[in-house]
C-alpha cells in the first residue's frame, strides 16, 4: 500500500492542491472540533480594536527616556461578547498606563527610525503551564525540579537590526529566561536597515514559539522616519491618523480556536507519546484581538498595515469592491505604488496597502480569506471571513495615488559573493519522530552553524524545498531581496545528493542541474526588501542578502532562519548562522 505523505506528495504532482493527502493524523484532529465554538459565535457583532479604543500605544520621542519595561503576565480579555473571558499571555506596561493591554496584540510601540530603544521584558508568569497549553515536553530542555516542562521566554523583535545578544534568539541565548529574570534588549532602529515599517516582538521560546505566541505574547512596532511620519503633512500624501477616526489602520489577523469556557484550544496529537502537531489552525478569525469584528470606514482612502499573525496559516486576503495598491512589505515602503487584487500572506508577512472604499458609499462589505493561488501550498481548512467593513453613506472623496513614493526603495543588491544551498525536508511523517529540518541539522541538537557569511558581504541562499508546503522562511538581521524561482526536480535531487544521518537530504549541493524550466521573477508584492519569504513546493526560491552588523557591534554575531510556521520552527526547521569576520 503507497503511503501518502506531505514529503512525497510532489511525485504524485499535487503541489498545487493544498488539501491532497493531507496527513491522517492532521484530519483526525480535525474531526474533534465538535468542542469547539466554531460557528457558534455571531460575527461582526463588535469593532475592530483601534489605537485609543483598545489598543495602547506606547510612543517614543527623541527627546525622551527611550525606555520601556514590560512584565510577561497572565491577564484575561473578553474576545468576545458571547465569550467568558479569554485568559492570554501578555506584555504588561503599567508604567505608562497600559497595564492589561497588551495581550494578543492589545498594545504597540510606536518608534523613530534612527532613534534607539531600550526594552526590558521581566518573566511574571506561571514556572508550568496551564492545562489550556500542552507544553510537548520533547521540544524544550527545561524542567522544573518535579520534571515538569519549565516556563521560560524570550522576547524577539521581528525585522530588528540588533545585535545577538539583543535578537531574542536560542543560538545566542540558549537558556532564555526562568520566572523572574528580566532580558534587557538594545534596539537600533539604525538607518538604512530600519526605515519606516510594520515590525512585531513576540516570544522565541527554545521549542515552546508556538506556545506562547498562541497564548498571547505578541504586540506590534511601529517604526517612523521622516517620509513615513505618519503626519497629515506625509511627503507622500498618505492617509494618516492611527486614533479611531483615524485613516491609516493596522490590522493583524489570526486564527484561533475556542472552548465554551472562554480558553483558546490548542489541539495535541493523536500519534502515542506525542504532543506536537504539525500546525495549527483555528476555526475562528481574530482581528487586532477581537473575533470577528467589523470596521467603519468613510468612502475615501485608507491605508492598512496587515499581519498575517497566525501560527501556520497562509491567507489570501481580498476586500469585495475596493480598489488596492501595496506601498510597501516587511523593510518598508516601495519605490512606487503597485495594484494588487488579493494579498498572499504568510505567517509573519506584512502589506502595507492603500484600499479606496470611494466607489461604495453606503455599502458593507466583507474582506475574505480565499482559496491559495498555485503553487502555494498550505493544508489549512478553509476559513473565508476575516472581518465586515461598514462604508459610512457621506459624500464620496477621489483617491489621489502618488506616482512615486518619496523615501521608498526597491530592493536591488549588488552581485553577491557567495552562493549558500538549504534543504528543506519532512521526514518520518505521522511518527513520534515527525520532524522538520534544514539542511538535516536539527536545531535541538546543537550542530554547529554552516551558513557563516562574512560581515559586510552579499550572498545568495537557495532555500530547496523537498517538501510538500509552502514554508515561510524568515531571516534574523536582515532584510533580503527575493532574487527568483525555479522549478526543479526534487525526487532526482534527493536521489542525487543522498539522505543524510537523520533522515533528510543534507544542504550544499546546487539545485540548478535539476531545474525544470526558466528562472520565475519575483512576484510583484515582493518588490522590496523582505524579511519572510514563500519558498514553494517543487521550487527553489533564491534570496540576497547583505550581512552587515549594527554600529559598534563586532563579530561573531549568532543569528537564526527558520520556517515562519511556528510549528515547524519548534520540531525542528531553524538552524544557528553566525555573521563572521
Amino acid at each position: 500500500m503507497v503511503t501518502y505523505t506531505r514529503r512525497r506528495i510532489l511525485q504524485y504532482g499535487a503541489a498545487g492542491g493544498a488539501m491532497l493527502f493531507v496527513p491522517l493524523s492532521w484530519a483526525a484532529r480535525v474531526s474533534s472540533a465538535s468542542a469547539t465554538m466554531a460557528g457558534k459565535l455571531a460575527k461582526y457583532v463588535q469593532p475592530v480594536p483601534r489605537v485609543g479604543a483598545g489598543i495602547a500605544v506606547a510612543q517614543q520621542t527623541p527627546s525622551g527616556s527611550n525606555h520601556y519595561s514590560f512584565t510577561q503576565t497572565e491577564i484575561a480579555r473578553q474576545l468576545h461578547p458571547e465569550l467568558p473571558a479569554t485568559p492570554i499571555w501578555a506584555y504588561d506596561d503599567g508604567h505608562n498606563g497600559l497595564a492589561g493591554q497588551a495581550g494578543s496584540f492589545g498594545m504597540a510601540v510606536a518608534a523613530q527610525s534612527g532613534t534607539p530603544v531600550t526594552m526590558s521584558f521581566t518573566n511574571h508568569l506561571p514556572t508550568t503551564y496551564p492545562s489550556w497549553i500542552p507544553v510537548d515536553p520533547r521540544l524544550t530542555p527545561f524542567r522544573n525540579p518535579d520534571g515538569s516542562p519549565q516556563v521560560r521566554v524570550m522576547t524577539h523583535l521581528h525585522g530588528g537590526f540588533v545585535a545577538a545578544d539583543s535578537d531574542g534568539n536560542p543560538a545566542a541565548t540558549p537558556q532564555l529566561f526562568k520566572r523572574g529574570q528580566t532580558q534587557n534588549v538594545l534596539y537600533t532602529n539604525q538607518l538604512p536597515q530600519m526605515p519606516a515599517s510594520l515590525l512585531w516582538f513576540h516570544d522565541h521560546g527554545l521549542g515552546t514559539t508556538r506556545l506562547n505566541v498562541f497564548a498571547g505574547l505578541a504586540a506590534g512596532y511601529l517604526l517612523r522616519d521622516e517620509f513615513d511620519t505618519g503626519e497629515t503633512d506625509n511627503p507622500n500624501g498618505l492617509p494618516s491618523g492611527l486614533g479611531p477616526d483615524g485613516f491609516e489602520v493596522p490590522l493583524v489577523i489570526q486564527d484561533r480556536q475556542f472552548l465554551p469556557t472562554g480558553e483558546f484550544l490548542y489541539p495535541t496529537s493523536d500519534i502515542p507519546g506525542t504532543t506536537w502537531i504539525g500546525e495549527y489552525f483555528g476555526d475562528t478569525m481574530l482581528v487586532n484581538g477581537k473575533v470577528w469584528p467589523f470596521l467603519d470606514v468613510e468612502p475615501r482612502l485608507y491605508r492598512f498595515r496587515i499581519l498575517n499573525g497566525c501560527n501556520a496559516r497562509i491567507m489570501n486576503l481580498d476586500i469585495g469592491g475596493a480598489r488596492m495598491w501595496q506601498i510597501g512589505a516587511e523593510g518598508g515602503l516601495w519605490d512606487v505604488p503597485v495594484p494588487v487584487s488579493q494579498l498572499v500572506l504568510a505567517p509573519a508577512e506584512r502589506a502595507d496597502v492603500l484600499v479606496d472604499f470611494s466607489r461604495l458609499p453606503g455599502q458593507t462589505t466583507v474582506m475574505t480569506n480565499g482559496p491559495l493561488p498555485a503553487p502555494v501550498s498550505n493544508p489549512a481548512p478553509q476559513l473565508a471571513q476575516v472581518m465586515q467593513i461598514r462604508v459610512a453613506d457621506s459624500t464620496p472623496v477621489a483617491p489621489t495615488i502618488p506616482a512615486k513614493l518619496v523615501g521608498g526603495r526597491r530592493a536591488q543588491l549588488p552581485a553577491p559573493v557567495a552562493q549558500r544551498f538549504i534543504t528543506l525536508n519532512e521526514v518520518d511523517v505521522d511518527s513520534p519522530r515527525w520532524r522538520l529540518t534544514l539542511n538535516d541539522n536539527p536545531f535541538m541538537d546543537n550542530l554547529p552553524a554552516t551558513e557563516t557569511p562574512k560581515v559586510g558581504t552579499v550572498e545568495d541562499w537557495y532555500y530547496i524545498n523537498l517538501t510538500g508546503d509552502t514554508h515561510p522562511m524568515h531571516t534574523h538581521l536582515v532584510t533580503f531581496q527575493v532574487v527568483r524561482r525555479f522549478p526543479f526536480d526534487a525526487e532526482a535531487y534527493e536521489t542525487a545528493v543522498g539522505e543524510g544521518p537523520n533522515g533528510g537530504v543534507p544542504g550544499g549541493t546546487d539545485p540548478r542541474p535539476y531545474r525544470l524550466g526558466p528562472d520565475l521573477p519575483p512576484d510583484p508584492t515582493e518588490r522590496g526588501f523582505k524579511d519572510t519569504v514563500k519558498a514553494n513546493p517543487g521550487q527553489v526560491t533564491v534570496i540576497r542578502a547583505k550581512f552587515d552588523l549594527p554600529a559598534k557591534v563586532r563579530a561573531p554575531q549568532s543569528y537564526v532562519h527558520h520556517c515562519h510556521i511556528v510549528e515547524h520552527e519548534d520540531n525542528d526547521m531553524m538552524v544557528p548562522f553566525t555573521v563572521v569576520r
